[in-house]
């Protein structure tokens, strides 16, 4: 079949299927649901690119020949190329058209787009199945839509089509993975002024509408905590009410690699542990007693087996043979790493998508140590397709490959009296999503800790430069 052939199909398809979408009512309800039959084409970039995204008018426009319409695309702002499949490509000439002379487009063979793209980065991006999106692609949105988002309104996305479908939500999942929490000193006195849920309101929705929120809660709850106050030292704990705040935003499992579970005495940690469970949630990265510490917390959402597992290397409260703690990563020597690495492989061959978390040294800078960079790695090599650093109170980088995706610190989330640097009131909510058993990759939504307290979104510039500052010390 020629490629003329080929387009002449397509359009045929693409006509008979909006044909389907202007005839047959859909309710206001249903609007981001797909149809049957639709096949959805993800614009994507190389994984360190700033821009979020672009405007349909934008890409025609780029189609037609007009390479400056999509600068806003490159990191340097140079007029980009397009890289697409032959698929992709013929799909484009049924929506839009034929390209327009002097058009920016390449077309390569789907083993070959990714390294191409790349290559050609920053000036590059692409247009590909959305089921074929892995860790190094970052997907931009199209007018607004994000097709990582299920709630999304797909109904008017433009690059879709009429044939097998690729973005069924019934096989897809979203974890959202935070930062640390430690409701104590200025965090905790804000929610005594303004609220228990104060500090969750303006992001509550981006743990809500995933399917598994993660929390990382490093403090135990205490009938007896002292009252909060600013600057009150580093030993810590949380009244039992502020377990409504974790509530609120949706929390669905709770990370124990914390250093600060035993402040007030290793008692607590059982009574918080109690806490959890009333309530549904599971835990990991600590447990009762050192035999359970290592326990991973096991999901399946829309068909995707998922695991949690965590330890904490840099030590303290570990558990013991007959005390609650946070789990050892090494038998001898803590660091050693000896004691997860075979979790993770043992759930790798029970078919699960492996979320591996790191209590971590802590560093106050953007840039992650080579240290930290090999214990991360071994993690993934290991079998983790993620690998969150959940010490970090400094926002830190990144690391993408064929094998998964490291965050070296995703910086505070609701410990926010840390005022001495920028970098410690900036943070990140990653937004994990897995289709059909794969990993597609990270949405990274960002915020700025406001108020002692309360994670508020970035505006834009104020993300342009945190993504700029985080891609430029990862080495890309």
């Amino acid at each position: 079949m020629t490629n003329e052939h080929r387009a002449h199909v397509l359009r045929l398809v693409v006509r008979f299927s909006l044909t389907l979408l202007c005839c047959a009512p859909i309710s206001p309800a249903r609007a981001s649901v797909p149809l049957p039959g639709e096949r959805f084409f993800a614009i994507a970039a190389p994984f360190p690119t700033v821009a979020d995204n672009i405007r349909f008018d934008q890409l025609k426009a780029f189609w037609a020949g007009d390479a400056d319409a999509l600068r806003s695309i490159s990191n340097d702002d140079a007029p980009p190329t397009l890289y697409l499949t032959e698929e992709a490509y013929n799909a484009l000439i049924a929506l839009i058209g034929e390209p327009g002379p002097g058009a920016r487009v390449v077309v390569t063979r789907p083993d070959k787009l990714l390294a191409a793209t790349w290559d050609a980065r920053p000036a590059s991006f692409a247009i590909l199945p959305f089921d074929e999106l892995e860790a190094r692609w970052k997907l931009l949105h199209l007018d607004g839509v994000n097709l990582f988002d299920p709630q999304a309104d797909t109904s008017r996305y433009p690059l879709k089509i009429g044939a097998a479908p690729n973005r069924d939500l019934r096989k897809m999942a979203v974890v959202a993975m935070t930062g640390v929490t430690a409701l104590v000193r200025g965090t905790a006195v804000m929610m005594e002024r303004k609220g228990v849920v104060y500090p969750g309101a303006a992001i509550r929705d981006w743990l809500r509408s995933a399917d598994i929120a993660h929390i990382s809660n490093e403090v135990s709850f205490w009938e007896g905590c002292p009252p909060p106050r600013f600057r009150s030292g580093v030993v810590m704990c949380s009244n039992p009410k502020y377990i409504a705040l974790l509530e609120d935003v949706g929390t669905d499992v709770v990370e124990l690699t914390g250093n600060h579970l035993w402040d007030y005495g290793w008692r607590h940690l059982n009574t918080t542990l109690d806490m959890y469970e009333a309530r549904g949630w599971q835990y990991f990265g600590g447990g009762r007693n050192a035999a359970t510490a290592l326990t991973p917390a096991k999901f399946e959402v829309n068909g995707n087996k998922i695991a949690f597992v965590g330890c904490n290397w840099f030590g303290a409260n570990w558990a013991t043979e007959t005390r609650p703690g946070s789990a050892r990563c090494g038998a001898q020597n803590p660091r050693a790493l000896d004691m997860i690495i075979p979790v993770i492989r043992q759930l790798r061959a029970e078919g699960y998508q492996v979320i591996a978390t790191l209590q971590y040294a802590e560093y106050y800078t953007y840039a992650a140590t080579r240290q930290q960079h090999r214990d991360f790695d071994a993690l993934r090599e290991a079998g983790a397709v993620i690998v969150s650093g959940s010490q970090g109170h400094h926002a830190q980088g990144f690391d993408v490959n064929e094998k998964g995706f490291l965050h070296y610190g995703l910086g505070n989330f609701f410990f926010g009296d840390q005022t001495f640097s920028k970098g410690t009131l900036q943070t990140f909510v990653d937004r994990h999503v897995f289709y059909d058993g794969r990993y597609l990759g990270v949405d990274l939504r960002t915020a700025f800790i406001e108020d002692n307290s309360q994670p508020v979104p970035m505006n834009e510039a104020e993300r342009a430069e945190l993504l700029r500052t985080l891609f430029k010390v990862s080495g890309y």
